[in-house]
C-alpha cells in the first residue's frame, strides 16, 4: 500500500501535511445496509462496487 492520507491533524498518528503513521486503519460503515455513498462510510475514498 502507498501512503495513507489523512486530514485529521489532531490525531497522534498525523504527521506533516497529511501523512498517517498508524500501523493499520479501520474503515467503518455508518449504516444498517451496504454503503452506497461515501457519506455512509468513514472512508473518504469509498467507491461502490459495480
Amino acid at each position: 500500500m502507498n501512503e495513507i492520507k489523512c486530514n485529521v491533524s489532531n490525531c497522534i498518528y498525523h504527521r506533516g501535511v497529511s501523512t498517517c503513521t498508524a500501523d493499520e486503519i479501520k474503515v467503518a460503515c455508518e449504516c444498517s445496509h451496504e454503503a452506497c455513498e461515501c457519506s455512509e462510510t468513514e472512508c473518504g475514498t469509498f467507491e461502490p462496487k459495480e
